[in-house]
């Protein structure tokens, strides 16, 4: 049987907010309407006096626990996956953090900024709106430098190698993208 969510008394969970699995939130933590707090292979903890806004996604992956430390905002509609987010840290609406991506204490990251697989940010990384963060050490990546991210991305795997362990050279999309929603259905048939 999956592991229940231990909320602490004094938590605040807005009405309409979707908290599953192995979840645990912390004392005076907010968690707005809409929000999806859910375990999908790993554990999602949230510390406490944290505040995630509405409609945000916060969860976990196979091998990608998700920590959420203390004095943390995640705005309105951001989403947070297997992630390590140190104390006193900002995601603005629509951020993205995905996989392996570890954020020290008061890291920012600006309207539609993503910090993605694999990424380490040093104490108050700056990451400006519409901006990409990647690496270690890391590397932010302006709008107009896309596809010079989606090489250094490649060179290091990729996405979908780091994450689900696929290995995708050579093979079409088509392919890739039916390995991986095979890959993924089966890690969540076996929770």
């Amino acid at each position: 049987m999956p592991n229940s969510p231990n909320i602490h008394p004094t938590a605040n969970i807005m009405k309409g907010a979707i908290i599953d699995g192995d979840v645990t939130i912390g004392e005076n933590t907010f968690i707005g309407a809409g929000a999806v707090v859910v375990s999908n292979g790993g554990a999602v903890t949230i510390g406490s006096n944290t505040v995630v806004m509405e409609n945000a996604v916060i969860r976990s992956a196979e091998k990608f626990n998700c920590t959420i430390g203390c004095n943390v905002i995640i705005g309105p509609k951001a989403s947070v996956t297997g992630a390590i987010i140190h104390d006193g840290c900002f995601i603005a609406t629509n951020g993205t953090v995905f996989h392996g991506a570890e954020l020290l204490g008061g890291t920012v990251l600006a309207v539609n900024g993503i910090i993605h697989v694999n990424t380490f940010c040093p104490a108050n990384t700056f990451v400006p709106i519409g901006h990409i963060a990647f690496g270690n050490p890391v590397k932010i990546y302006t709008p107009g430098e896309i596809m010079a991210f989606h090489t250094d991305l490649k060179n290091a795997g990729g996405f979908v190698h780091y994450v689900y362990g696929i290995n995708t050279a050579g093979l079409p999309n088509a392919e890739v993208y039916k390995q991986l929603t095979e890959r993924f259905l089966s890690m969540v048939q076996d929770a």
